[in-house]
């Protein structure tokens, strides 16, 4: 709810907010895991026109209209599957098919307008920006199409299957789940992933310190469990899932993330 920042104080008029338009697989209800139910201010429980992913999406609070905002920049025409969208009738290009990127551009974009920034020098840095330490990293092992996203608690996990679920093609998931310090050690938060109705999913492979724990939560989702197979050595579920030629996800946690990174790279 980062709009509650921009009415912190009232007496700062040089707020700006943006947004992102409803995309196609926004949800009338909440569909995963998500916070900010009530106004921050009234404690009235918000009303939501749409969910893009977890609680993000469009509201306001039917007391104090907390959320009726005045839009700086929106994004329209989200088209994920041509990696595009619209903002004031430019388009732009991007190499993430994810929502949540989506906002993260629109906001870029708001506060370069703000500064006079060319728009044609916000395109072509869109067009051309990448991530290549395994957030939403788009790699060919073996000839295979391979996506690795760190997620780190439910949100970001649920993020992650909402773009597995949004691609039709077959594929099979890895998912390396660790609980060491920088972790966390209560991993009780993998019951708010929703692992239900994973769509073309052929098989799951899990690692890391909890694979077990991890496999149990798939196969409780109703997952098939002679597709669910947990190995805690990691270099043994790499090689596992790269016994097939189907595209790949990988979803590792934080000090998951880079050993797992490492060993698809060894691939």
């Amino acid at each position: 709810m980062l709009q509650g920042f921009g009415q912190a104080n009232i007496e700062n008029h040089n707020t700006y907010y943006f947004s992102v338009e409803k995309y196609s697989h926004a949800t009338n209800d909440m569909k995963e895991a998500g916070e900010g139910k009530f106004c921050p201010f009234c404690h009235t429980r918000i009303e939501y026109e749409y969910y893009q992913y977890s609680h993000i999406g469009k509201f306001k609070c039917p007391n104090c209209s907390y959320g009726d905002n005045e839009i700086y920049k929106l994004a329209t025409n989200v088209d994920l599957k041509n990696r595009s969208f619209l903002v004031d009738g430019i388009t732009y290009k991007t190499k993430f098919n994810s929502i949540y990127n989506i906002y993260n551009f629109v906001a870029s974009i708001a506060c370069c307008s703000i500064y006079s920034i060319n728009t044609t020098i916000m395109q072509k840095a869109l067009s051309e920006f990448v991530l290549n330490n395994g957030r939403l990293e788009e790699l060919k092992i073996k000839g295979i199409p391979t996506i690795i996203n760190l997620a780190k608690n439910p949100t970001g996990s649920n993020v992650s299957l909402r773009i597995l679920n949004e691609d039709d093609e077959e594929k099979e998931l890895l998912f390396v789940l660790n609980d060491n310090l920088a972790d966390g050690h209560d991993v009780s938060w993998i019951w708010d992933i929703n692992f239900y109705n994973l769509n073309n999913v052929a098989r799951i492979i899990t690692s890391g310190t909890r694979a077990y724990d991890i496999a149990i939560r798939i196969k409780t989702a109703g997952f098939p469990i002679d597709k669910i197979e947990p190995y805690t050595n990691l270099q043994e579920a790499v090689n596992a899932l790269y016994k097939t030629d189907i595209k790949k996800y990988v979803i590792a946690n934080y000090t998951a993330l880079q050993p797992t990174r490492t060993e698809i790279m060894r691939q």
